[in-house]
């Protein structure tokens, strides 16, 4: 029997463009800070539950993902102010920040299990009519499909304008090379970490169904998406979410079919694309330049 891939292809790109957004969150927060920041998958979760809350409220989605988007950022800033500057002035070093990241997450994170129980709303699903607007093979695009997509593509847009071509974003450019340099040069860096914050904590995917667990289950794959961009470049990190994205959903899917594994073990393909790239390629792609390979094969007539 063959394999349809259409609708495992399908999925892969949706949930490429997601880890995408999320990805991109967590590694404008190393690159500027040098913090490992486990607390993001409760960023994700609480716009999440905002989006599907406002929604369910008879909010319209695009006032919704703002809302969402406003809530996640207050809470990325809040936990900066309380956890992570605190411990930066005593000199904490990293391993202590990580670890504070993750009692970070486990604070929030049961807060929002204790408010969701409280309400019911432990599963919680946003009450959007999705319709199909076409089929390629046995896979469905649906209106589903043209929200992810497009949020994901002027997300990317509008970061690469803003730290390419305003004040700020040139600004955090030269926190995440020297924080030091850059506070001598005059930047106001306290300021712009908080700008970064906004950003970072702001970036989280549109997901249709939202347990207080959702952020948590995304997080290896988010760090996987981080970790093949090197933690520091932006294109990369695209690439690590769309290839985290094809790797889950075309790998489980072929072994599924031909393997009899079990779609359960989906998980276990990020872990092991996180160990290869540590193995043999610990920078990510961050430092490929693709564009100097094919100058230097073409030069060569290969």
């Amino acid at each position: 029997m063959t394999l349809d891939l259409s609708v495992p292809l399908m999925n892969s790109l949706t949930l490429g463009c997601m880890y995408t957004l999320m990805a991109l969150g967590l590694t404008m927060s190393y690159s500027v800070t040098k913090i490992s920041n486990f607390a993001h998958g409760e960023l994700v979760t609480l716009g999440g539950y905002i989006t599907a809350l406002s929604v369910n409220r008879g909010i319209n989605l695009p006032i919704s993902l703002v809302l969402a988007f406003i809530a996640s950022a207050l809470l990325a800033v809040a936990i900066d102010e309380l956890v992570y500057k605190p411990l930066i002035k005593k000199g904490s070093r990293p391993l202590f920040l990580l670890v504070a990241s993750i009692g970070a997450g486990l604070v929030v994170r049961y807060l929002m299990f204790i408010y969701a129980d409280l309400r019911g709303v432990i599963t919680i699903q946003a009450r959007t009519s999705v319709e199909i607007i076409a089929r390629i093979g046995r896979a469905a695009l649906t209106t589903v499909h043209l929200w992810v997509f497009p949020i994901t593509a002027v997300s990317v847009a509008l970061l690469h304008l803003m730290f390419h071509h305003t004040k700020p974003g040139k600004a955090l450019r030269a926190m995440a090379d020297n924080e030091d340099l850059a506070r001598v040069s005059g930047i106001r860096v306290y300021v712009l970490r908080r700008l970064m914050w906004v950003v970072a904590g702001g970036l989280w995917a549109v997901y249709s169904i939202v347990t207080p667990q959702t952020g948590w289950e995304a997080l290896l794959r988010v760090f996987a998406s981080s970790i093949i961009g090197g933690f520091v470049s932006f294109w990369g990190t695209i690439v690590g979410g769309i290839t985290i994205g094809l790797a889950e959903n075309i790998g489980i899917s072929i072994m599924n079919e031909y393997f009899n594994v079990s779609t359960a073990y989906r998980p276990l393909i990020s872990f092991v694309v996180i160990v290869l790239v540590f193995l043999f390629r610990p920078s990510g792609v961050a430092g490929i330049d693709v564009i100097g390979w094919i100058k230097e094969k073409m030069g060569r007539g290969e």
